[in-house]
């Protein structure tokens, strides 16, 4: 009996650090961004503790929060009348995200992750990520300011990780 009860308590205590271990190195992550709420959402999702994984989810959460705004903001240019150049400018910007953001996303499932931070560092500039100064019907603040926040700390997250894992 109490040998089952120590495995059990030694089974207990070996997760629990395991657990500490990944906190700490996913609040090492995201100290180092704008936004640490968003950031430990995003890592939440991983599977397990792996740098890899950390760095999968990042790739595929990037890629998919882009690919869904620029979808958002496209839907606007149908009526932005004497806004359209700007909101052009943005639907820009993140189609040329979305293009180097599924590139990232080839690049990790091919395992050259080195690689994914000089995709990232040519996407981190604030030329990318649109300009938020025009109105957009129906919303009092642009939600492109939190949509363009996700997109820094998703960039910000990919080199991170992607210094750890080529590191290793």
């Amino acid at each position: 009996m109490y040998r089952i009860l120590l495995i059990v308590l030694a089974t207990t205590l070996v997760c629990s650090v395991a657990e500490a271990n990944t906190q700490q190195t996913v609040n090492e992550i995201c100290k180092q961004t704008i936004d640490i709420k968003f950031c430990n959402g995003i890592l939440a999702k991983a599977t397990s503790p792996s740098m890899k994984d950390l760095l999968n989810v990042t790739v595929t959460e990037a890629q998919r929060i882009s690919d869904d705004t620029y979808f958002f903001i496209s839907t606007f240019l149908l009526n932005a009348g004497d806004q359209r150049p700007v909101i052009q400018k943005c639907v820009d910007a993140y189609a040329f995200l979305n293009s180097s953001l599924t590139d990232a996303l080839s690049l990790f499932n091919s395992g050259r992750y080195a690689e994914i931070i000089t995709l990232m560092d040519n996407i981190s500039s604030e030329d990318v990520i649109c300009k938020t100064d025009f109105n957009l019907p129906g919303y009092n603040i642009n939600p492109m300011i939190e949509k363009n926040i996700e997109t820094k700390v998703l960039v910000a997250m990919e080199k991170i990780i992607g210094h750890m894992v080529s590191s290793l």
